[in-house]
């Protein structure tokens, strides 16, 4: 069954009446399940949410006709209880989670956290570090034979020979690593049917190469051009990008080039004597599909074997509604474009306002909608207005150097959200939690300013987010952010705004300390800023090198991959702490560091220069 064709529910049972998908023998046998086709192995708590990716996998898969169980973190140090519900007719499913497991477990200094977000009542130690190789490992060992197919974000951003901080070093592919038979990157909805349709006829796992958004493993792939249609590139090497920095450099500007759908060309990373080919990337949801998944019937909550714990990550997001997926903006850093890919998917106003009727009825709601977002707030309903260019695009950003010409930029429809969603019965408060794009909002002559008042006034809780950076430029080039003076614009709309509604807000810039690019200088360039702006940053991220993002790639190289000129990199703890301390320098932990960082610039004080 294709992502198009999925079935809408005729009737939806109340949210407490709603089944969850099962997570042991017995309760499949409630079902009059004597096996299951696909059992889903997951790093999070089982919470049957759509923002929760082995919920939303496992909804899309059922919908589709196929028995799906869920094993939520497991015990790793035996095969044994990957055999909970028994052999899966046609695969085994594996996620890390909704985090990758080393980000999920350290933090930018390599410390181990003390929470975990997607675990009962936080608690740490019940996934293992590299999740997704682990269970991949341990279900060959509970059932061999049985195909092993990875997906979430951990899987897909080490779908290619990647830097690891955490080794250190350049690993391998992870299909290697794990041994699985297929790797299912982005958003897996519409590659994981196809899978499952192929698996269900008898196609060896491994011999699927016709499906988009799939990674495999091959020992030639001289007929997959002829195939596709399209062009074959073969990269550097894992042995050459592992050994020779220019040629990792090179390896990430081809790759990072190949994320349209509409012409991406196939590519072959040899490993030894094999390769990992990794096909065109899926198409994303359209808004009908994007509707149709936010239909399946999930419960919305954690599942009852949790008897009451909390899920840290489930209580930030249960009162929130999601309605955009995907990001034009291409930031340097991160990760979720390289994930969910640059074209913005939305959902439908039908959709999105069914889904507030239904959480604005559920007994634990208190009238407050903490968040209608995304992984951008403002690029709902948003996309490239040319569909011939669209289809010719390689650009890596529809925002950066300059917003293009050809995205059709208007907020009028987001403002007509707003407003039907602060109507809908039960709501008293709807809010905007996620990011901002406000060079966006300033792009549109049309409605942008309407927009932002009416954000201002109605939408924020008391604090709107946004995401600065910085403030030197040879950073925010780097970074693929605008120039500050957009962020000034900002400001003084916001505060102009707030005044006219007569509210007391604020806004929440968000700062990442030791990017690629950035030398102490930059640091006191924007320690100067917040100075003379009176602010205190409490948001301040150190960077942190994930893999397959384009900083990561600087942060290793030191190069700039498309030019192949050097970039600074601040590698030290030494350097990385005084960038910090220059942010926060009210921090009493960081002030030996901020009066280091002030020796080595040769100032005396925070205003001397």
């Amino acid at each position: 069954m294709l992502l198009a064709d999925l079935p809408v529910p005729t009737r939806r049972l109340p949210l407490a009446e709603r089944p969850f998908l099962p997570t042991g023998l017995d309760e499949a046998r409630a079902r009059g399940w004597s096996e299951l086709d696909v059992v889903l192995v997951s790093g999070d708590a089982y919470v049957d949410h759509p923002s929760f990716g082995a919920a939303l996998i496992g909804r899309v898969l059922e919908a589709a006709g196929y028995r799906v169980g869920v094993l939520a973190q497991p015990d790793w140090h035996s095969a044994e209880p990957l055999r909970a519900l028994g052999k899966p007719r046609l695969f085994f499913g594996v996620t890390a989670g909704n985090l990758d497991s080393m980000v999920n477990h350290y933090t930018a200094h390599g410390r181990r956290r003390s929470e975990d977000a997607y675990s009962p009542d936080g608690r740490v130690g019940l996934r293992p570090d590299r999740a997704a190789t682990v269970y991949a490992q341990r279900c060959r060992e509970a059932f061999k034979g049985v195909p092993v197919v990875l997906g979430g974000v951990e899987a897909s951003l080490r779908r290619l020979a990647h830097f690891d901080c955490w080794d250190d070093a350049v690993r391998r592919s992870i299909l290697f690593d794990a041994k699985a038979d297929l790797l299912v990157y982005g958003q897996g909805e519409r590659p994981i049917l196809e899978v499952a349709e192929r698996l269900a006829r008898g196609v060896e796992a491994r011999a699927i190469d016709d499906v988009a958004g799939v990674a495999l493993i091959r020992k030639s792939w001289d007929d997959l051009g002829a195939k596709w249609g399209r062009e074959t590139v073969v990269l550097p090497s894992f042995e050459q990008i592992r050994e020779d920095r220019e040629a990792y450099a090179r390896c990430s500007q081809a790759w990072h080039l190949e994320h349209n759908p509409a012409n991406a060309r196939l590519l072959v990373q040899p490993h030894g004597d094999r390769a990992v080919v990794v096909l065109p990337p899926a198409k994303p949801p359209t808004t009908p599909e994007l509707d149709r998944i936010y239909e399946l019937p999930f419960s919305r909550g954690p599942h009852p074997r949790y008897r009451g714990a909390r899920v840290p990550a489930w209580e930030q997001i249960k009162d929130s509604v999601q309605i955009v997926r995907g990001c034009c903006a291409g930031c340097a850093f991160c990760s979720l474009t390289e994930h969910q890919g640059r074209e913005v998917s939305s959902r439908s106003p039908e959709s999105v306002l069914a889904e507030l009727q239904e959480l604005a009825s559920t007994p634990s709601f208190r009238g407050t909608l903490s968040d209608l977002g995304g992984p951008t707030a403002n690029l709902w309903g948003m996309g490239c207005g040319d569909p011939r260019a669209r289809e010719l695009c390689r650009r890596a950003s529809c925002i950066f150097p300059t917003v293009c010409p050809k995205l059709a930029i208007d907020h009028g429809p987001l403002v007509d959200l707003y407003r039907a969603a602060r109507r809908v019965p039960g709501i008293k408060h709807a809010f905007v939690a996620s990011g901002v794009r406000y060079d966006v909002v300033h792009a549109d002559q049309r409605s942008g300013e309407r927009y932002l008042e009416e954000l201002v006034r109605h939408h924020v809780s008391g604090h709107l987010k946004v995401a600065p950076e910085h403030v030197s430029e040879r950073v925010l080039q780097v970074m693929r952010k605008p120039g500050v003076e957009e962020f000034d614009r900002l400001r003084r709309e916001f505060e102009r705004m707030s005044r006219a509604a007569g509210k007391e807000q604020y806004l929440v810039p968000y700062f990442i300390s030791s990017h690629p690019g950035c030398a102490l200088e930059d640091a006191a360039e924007l320690h100067d800023y917040l100075q003379a702006n009176r602010w205190r940053p409490q948001q301040v991220q150190d960077f942190m090198p994930t893999p397959m993002t384009l900083a990561t790639d600087i942060f290793f190289t030191g190069l700039d991959p498309a030019s192949l000129k050097p970039v600074f990199v601040e590698k030290s703890l030494e350097g990385r702490k005084m960038q910090k301390a220059l942010m926060r320098w009210g921090d009493p932990e960081l002030r030996p560091w901020y009066e280091r960082a002030m020796k080595t610039l040769g100032r005396r004080g925070p205003r001397h220069r």
